[in-house]
């Protein structure tokens, strides 16, 4: 069973510390520089507190927020309620959701080394125009999940098939934007 985030240290993933070690104007930057992208439709998977829905929510005309943990989602609704986010929509749901219409991005944040089946949400993240996954690098570092839980750009390649159309990295993880 993979390591899943605590939704008592919620706390921590709105923190100074984190943005220091995860900053989220590098991510936004990433995903607004991605070449060919329309901002019209994106879905955050494992949202949790809204860490980055809430910026793209900036960037984008509709944002869903995807997160399994009813906890973690009522802190989202609690802090776009609070912030006057309006357009943000929370799916609390184990599996990725049933939608009948177009989506620009799917970003998966820190979120697919958490999943039993991270290939099932990445084949369904193909109905979008471009996947964009920020993980953990896959080596040791005093914080963040196990080293062997932690997936690589080349195991996520892997599962997904996807062309890599752009990358960066980040002291401690990386980002990576897929055509699909």
């Amino acid at each position: 069973m993979p390591h899943i985030f605590d939704p008592e240290k919620a706390h921590i993933l709105e923190s100074e510390w984190r943005k220091k070690v995860f900053p989220p104007d590098r991510v936004m930057k990433f995903i607004d520089d991605i070449e060919g992208l329309r901002k019209n439709i994106a879905f955050d998977i494992g949202a949790g507190t809204g860490y980055l829905t809430v910026p793209l929510a900036k960037m984008f005309k509709k944002v869903y927020a995807v997160e399994i943990n009813v906890k973690m989602a009522e802190k989202l609704r609690k802090r776009i309620e609070d912030e006057k986010v309006l357009n943000v929509g929370i799916i609390v749901s184990e599996k990725p959701p049933e939608i009948d219409f177009h989506i620009d991005l799917v970003l998966f944040s820190n979120v697919l080394h958490e999943m039993e089946n991270p290939q099932e949400y990445l084949e369904w993240g193909s109905r979008a125009d471009y996947v964009v996954v920020a993980e953990w690098k896959k080596e040791e570092t005093e914080f963040g999940p196990p080293v062997n839980e932690r997936l690589s750009l080349e195991e996520i390649t892997d599962l997904s098939g996807y062309k890599m159309v752009k990358f960066e990295e980040l002291p401690f993880h990386y980002l990576a934007a897929f055509k699909t």
